[in-house]
């Protein structure tokens, strides 16, 4: 995995580079962990159902009605999901 040793996932972000089942994990438990109570959508006040991902460019909460089945990999595999495309895994 291509996380830092105090469990960030920093380095992930910074190279920009391949996410694996494994990292998209880790990086929603790290997110989730971050947050001081329940994700909330960063678009709306909503709880959020999904955390975006792609290694180097997103990593947030979305609800239901702001994760777009068109330009998110719905529980994708992201070795599998087109580069630009990020990973959208249910919380």
């Amino acid at each position: 995995m291509a996380s830092t040793d105090d469990g960030s996932m920093a380095d992930l972000r910074a190279d920009g580079g391949d996410a694996s089942s494994a990292d998209v994990e880790a990086a929603k438990t790290h997110a989730v962990a971050a947050v001081d109570g329940d994700p909330e959508c960063v678009l709306c006040s909503s709880a959020a159902d999904y955390f975006l991902f792609e290694a180097g460019h997103v990593e947030q909460f979305v609800c239901w009605e702001h994760v777009s089945p068109h330009s998110a990999a719905v529980e994708g595999d992201p070795e599998e999901t087109p580069e630009g495309r990020p990973v959208a895994l249910e919380l």
